[in-house]
């Protein structure tokens, strides 16, 4: 069973003042499966601030917690995490396994520590790259007009905005945002309160299906390549072999096992 929820942290959930409530507009399922579709329209985006990227996600992502009255929004928060946190080992199958984590880098007690502490402002990202596959979704963070993205899967984007210490959906126009100049994850670590709890790099995380690249030569990743339907050129360009590489295992993780 997990660990006691850490106590004692100020929860600071910022919420807009005076928010005429009939301005917005959702879409949930009444089915309670965290991978139902969840639209979010326009004018609710950035609406709501939160103090960190768990409270953003669960609060905006659980069909549920909209329905909820203001004065138990927190409770039932903290209920939702705790639950999040015990289905990884109660339905181990469906909620850690089938991720297709490697357990000794996304360890199941360091996923819930970093769960757990939501009530901080503190973020790992172990619970963004968990959040992702949960709820089926790539939750991509855009700072200073910069995102970075979190997730090798091909899931749905969803933009978080992280500005002055606050997270919120990015209310920028998609295309704008699939416009923004990507870098690197590991370069926000030292820019935001993020913390890079599992040591790790997003490609590190999954079992993916090739061994080291040095047990193949660029002739046996061509091979492989064309097998998947992978360009081998890039503008005219022959691709590097960890250009492949990474593209033929990206390939296969996006592919359901038969």
């Amino acid at each position: 069973m997990i660990v006691d929820l850490v106590k004692d942290f100020n929860q600071d959930c910022s919420f807009t003042d005076k928010i005429n409530e009939g301005s917005y507009t959702e879409s949930v399922s009444h089915n309670v499966d965290h991978n139902v579709s969840h639209k979010i329209t326009p004018c609710q985006k950035g609406s709501v601030k939160y103090h960190n990227f768990v409270a953003c996600i669960v609060s905006e992502y659980d069909p549920m917690y909209s329905s909820i009255i203001p004065a138990d929004k927190k409770m039932y928060l903290k209920q939702k995490v705790i639950s999040i946190c015990s289905e990884i080992e109660e339905l181990q199958e469906s909620n850690y396994d089938s991720y297709n984590y490697k357990p000794n880098i996304m360890k199941i007690s360091l996923i819930q520590f970093g769960l757990q502490v939501w009530e901080k402002k503190d973020n790992y990202i172990s619970s963004l790259y968990y959040l992702n596959d949960y709820y089926k979704r790539h939750f991509v963070i855009v700072h200073d007009k910069v995102s970075y993205e979190t997730s090798m899967k091909n899931y749905e984007k969803v933009y978080l905005s992280f500005m002055k210490g606050r997270v919120s959906l990015s209310d920028l126009p998609m295309t704008e945002l699939a416009e923004l100049p990507v870098a690197n994850l590991s370069d926000l670590y030292d820019i935001i309160p993020l913390q890079n709890d599992i040591k790790k790099s997003v490609k590190q995380i999954y079992k993916l299906h090739l061994e080291k690249i040095s047990q193949y030569k660029m002739e046996d990743l061509k091979v492989l390549a064309q097998e998947c339907n992978i360009d081998l050129k890039k503008g005219g360009k022959a691709k590097l072999k960890q250009v492949l590489y990474d593209e033929i295992n990206i390939f296969k993780l996006n592919t359901p096992q038969q």
